[in-house]
């Protein structure tokens, strides 16, 4: 098969979403289908395993790191060259949607697949004044998912939760990890002499996540608060991390900052415990990432989150906002060590059978069905006039908060990703170069 990705996000930032759609195409290259990415151009240079579609961008404000890309008429010349079998839109908001939007307008004929990773209207939730903005998100989230021929998400729990929310069409994909990247075998005195602040330490907690404020990192301390012995590392960066340091002072807690690689995997499999305290996840790859590597979870039962962990079994799930019923289940596994090595091992038992070879069968199963469909329904799907303007005041929104852009680059490096820091491992594969045209006009405002 012939698969266009439509990434949101994509390298040289590696966040889970974005560690999931290089492991969809390491898997897809193996299985020899041809993919195609289609993305914001950023402005460092980037390596990929496949050719890319860039489109012009800017970054938004409240992320630097995060550029929302703008599709032109290019992106849509090069979409018909490469004749895709199936346009995999993963995780869309305002890029996704906007190249849905020039699909449908120049009447691009191919199944669709949309997957489901972020809850943007849940997010909004944490963050001051911006709760009334939940109902319009998962509106526009709606409207565009049921436009698609298969709609995926990424935990069984989630896919209940968006068909109550009136999500058409929904199917698995399954929760995946690399159980030999992430082991316990890969446990390091160094890195855990790291983690702990060069200080000496019995038992250790790690929780690993980007510092935002949808996190909910900062409900940490008053599990740390309710734990006296209890030491954590914070492994993670993001704009919240310096509120987080002063909230965490003068408790035993360290901010190594951001860890990928052999890095990542030495940490996890480095320390005892592994807490999280997020109420907004579709599945968090890392929690499943701490179980390949041996460690008893406590978690928030909210979410995705509750098709990973067994309560009871492979860790504790606590009741959101209940930090003194959190604490109780750190301290049950900090004060009892056969506890802890059980559900070590039940917990690494399961994420061994969570293998990326099965879950990419399962969304190129998804894909031959999106073909199927489409067949059969290849009219396009309605979409209310609400959704389009919603989804238009959105880019307009981000691309008023600045006026830098990004230019395209006018080629892209191709390459199989070797195994390495924040990258997967994989064959050597030939050096191709994907010529893209540079954007015009870069200084300009966005047309939405």
């Amino acid at each position: 098969m012939r698969i266009a990705l439509i990434c949101e996000v994509y390298l040289p930032k590696v966040d889970g979403v974005v560690g999931r759609t290089l492991n969809l195409i390491r898997h897809l290259q193996a299985a020899g289908d041809e993919v195609l990415v289609c993305c914001p151009a950023v402005p460092e240079s980037r390596e990929s395993p496949v050719p890319l579609a860039e489109c012009r961008s800017f970054p938004c404000i409240s992320y630097p790191d995060y550029h929302i890309g703008v599709p032109g008429p290019e992106l849509v010349r090069r979409l018909r060259e490469f004749a895709p079998d199936v346009v995999h839109f993963i995780n869309p908001l305002a890029f996704g949607f906007a190249v849905c939007l020039q699909l449908r307008r120049v009447a691009f004929q191919s199944p669709l697949v949309f997957s489901f990773h972020t809850q943007y209207g849940e997010f909004v939730r944490t963050y001051p004044g911006l709760s009334w903005l939940s109902g319009i998100l998962w509106h526009l989230m709606r409207a565009f998912h049921n436009t698609a021929d298969v709609n995926l998400t990424v935990s069984q729990t989630m896919l209940e939760d968006l068909q109550r929310r009136g999500f058409e069409r929904m199917q698995l994909w399954p929760p995946a990890v690399d159980s030999q990247k992430f082991s316990p075998a890969l446990r390091d005195p160094h890195m855990r002499s790291r983690l702990a602040g060069n200080r000496p330490v019995q038992l250790l907690l790690l929780t690993v996540s980007r510092l935002a404020a949808e996190k909910n990192v900062g409900f940490l301390t008053e599990v740390l608060d309710r734990v006296p012995d209890g030491q954590l590392a914070v492994v993670g960066d993001g704009p919240e991390r310096d509120a987080l340091e002063r909230r965490f002072a003068g408790r035993l807690a360290t901010f190594p900052g951001c860890l990928t690689g052999n890095q990542l995997s030495q940490a996890y499999a480095s320390a005892d415990v592994f807490v999280y305290a997020s109420e907004t996840e579709t599945m968090g790859n890392v929690i499943l990432e701490a179980m390949a590597a041996g460690l008893p979870t406590v978690a928030a039962a909210a979410g995705g989150v509750c098709s990973l962990v067994q309560h009871g079994h492979t860790g504790f799930l606590f009741t959101p906002g209940r930090a003194d019923e959190a604490a109780g289940y750190v301290r049950q596994l900090l004060e009892n060590a056969e506890l802890r090595q059980r559900m070590s091992a039940a917990a690494r038992a399961d994420a061994c059978h969570r293998s990326w070879c099965s879950a990419v069968d399962a969304v190129r199963s998804s894909y031959r069905q999106a073909c199927r469909i489409h067949r059969q329904h290849s009219e396009l799907r309605p979409l209310s006039w609400l959704a389009v303007l919603i989804s238009r005041l959105l880019i307009l929104g981000f691309s008023l908060c600045t006026w830098r852009r990004t230019a395209v680059p006018r080629s892209i490096t191709v390459q199989r990703i070797d195994a390495g820091v924040g990258q997967l491992p994989g064959p050597a594969a030939p050096r191709l170069t994907a010529d893209v045209q540079p954007a015009e006009h870069a200084n300009e405002p966005c047309s939405v």
